[in-house]
């Protein structure tokens, strides 16, 4: 739910072969004795039920992009059967002795620890190499709160465009945003788009949505980002100078608190570590 085919997609579509096919495919939603056919693909009279020959997954992104979800969930002999394809660049068909020659940008995804993996004996060490190339880190979207208003934004847009009669204009009430924002999201953004949905379906044509739109477990969400009551004094303020010393100040606090830990600072003010060291420095604090 982080967003890992959608930065795959991002990937082939800003890339010289955007112009060919992008192939997804889960590996842990295919039980073990169909995945092998599903990425190599098979001659007729393979096994039975095999009634014509058919490419795999690998061929169909010939030229493209193919992207391995779970890659994790493959086994032993799977594993060993990719790491040729990557290495020689040809497949073989289940059931035929042709090689095929290949040519395909493969991005491989998993939401464990490969490295945990290898060390335990669960995952190749020479396939870990080949595949972890240019590595990306997804974060869990409680690590970047500060994008759910964006995120929250779009999913409206896009969900009210496709209800009927659309309704691409509907907002969140500040107190609504504040809500999403103190929740800390196991099903990350895929949870963030269903709730958003649920909420549209049941507004019942308002404009607005409110935290009595939300699930239950959003509503109970303690909200550690309550508003700050503050009165503006009658001769004014300089408001650049206030946020500045404001910023400070909390970044100070959350530093005391955390001994001087950036990491840990930064998870108590639900910041990204880089985000708040730019902070500092901009601040200077």
């Amino acid at each position: 739910g982080t967003g890992k085919e959608l930065a795959a997609r991002a990937i082939h579509y800003n890339s010289p072969r955007k112009m060919h096919r992008f192939v997804a495919i889960n590996c842990g939603a295919i039980p073990e004795t169909l995945l092998e056919a599903e990425l190599f693909g098979h001659v007729r009279g393979a096994f039975t039920g095999a009634i014509e020959s058919r490419p795999g997954r690998i061929e169909q992104a010939q030229k493209g992009t193919l992207f391995l979800d779970e890659v994790s969930t493959m086994s032993a002999a799977l594993q060993a059967k990719l790491l040729r394809v990557l290495q020689e660049r040809e497949l073989e068909r289940i059931g035929d002795t042709r090689q095929i020659k290949i040519d395909v940008r493969v991005v491989a995804a998993t939401n464990s620890d490969l490295t945990q993996r290898v060390a335990d004996g669960e995952f190749r060490e020479d396939l870990f190499y080949r595949l972890n190339v240019i590595p990306v880190i997804l974060p869990p979207l409680r690590d970047h709160r500060e994008d759910i208003p964006l995120l929250t934004q779009h999913f409206l847009q896009r969900i009210g465009r496709e209800l009927v009669p659309p309704r691409p204009q509907v907002e969140l009430s500040q107190e609504t945003t504040r809500q999403l924002m103190a929740y800390h999201w196991p099903g990350n953004i895929r949870q963030l788009e269903n709730v958003l949905e649920r909420a549209l379906t049941l507004s019942q044509g308002r404009s607005q949505l409110d935290v009595g739109d939300l699930p239950q477990e959003l509503q109970a969400a303690p909200n550690s980002l309550a508003t700050v009551q503050f009165t503006v004094p009658d001769d004014g303020l300089d408001f650049k100078s206030y946020i500045h010393d404001l910023e400070r100040d909390v970044i100070q606090q959350a530093l005391k608190k955390s001994g001087d830990n950036k990491r840990r600072a930064a998870d108590l003010l639900q910041l990204k570590r880089t985000t708040l060291i730019e902070k500092m420095k901009r601040l200077q604090a």
